[in-house]
């Protein structure tokens, strides 16, 4: 029979609080994919918004239905949201992005309120996803 000793135990418990957190964190995540209006009031109708894609994509638009203007990737950390950027047509697509992080300020299943990577705030609220809308003449795609 192996003896333990409190120690032992105790560490246990605080590798698996740990691990708890870090299922919590990515849980948290998974929320992120979807339609964010940008700016200080919400507005899934028209204006600027980013579409975060559940595969790490996200796609700079105008609601309802310019664009893209910029695309990039994303990956939640919890605290801060890593992203690249590149605006359209891509002028420098021949150099590699840099990565940037907007800081979590606050943080609803509705609001985000971040800090970009010069501490200017930025506030995204969550639309339903039909805010987003097909370009004229595009039934589909």
């Amino acid at each position: 029979m192996i003896k333990t000793s409190p120690i032992a135990g105790l560490a246990s418990l605080v590798a698996a609080a740990l691990s708890a957190t870090a299922l919590s964190a990515r849980a948290a995540a998974g929320d992120l994919p979807g339609v964010w209006s940008i700016g200080e009031a919400k507005n899934c109708a028209a204006g600027p918004a980013w579409v975060f894609l559940a595969d790490g994509y996200y796609v700079e638009v105008k609601l309802p239905d310019q664009g893209p203007f910029a695309v990039g990737l994303w990956m939640d950390e919890g605290q801060a949201i890593a992203y690249t950027h590149s605006h359209m047509p891509f002028p420098d697509m021949l150099k590699a992005n840099e990565l940037k992080r907007l800081t979590v300020v606050a943080r609803t299943a509705e609001r985000l309120d971040l800090r970009n990577y010069k501490g200017v705030p930025r506030i995204f609220h969550r639309c339903p996803p039909d805010a987003l809308k097909a370009p004229p003449g595009q039934v589909a795609h």
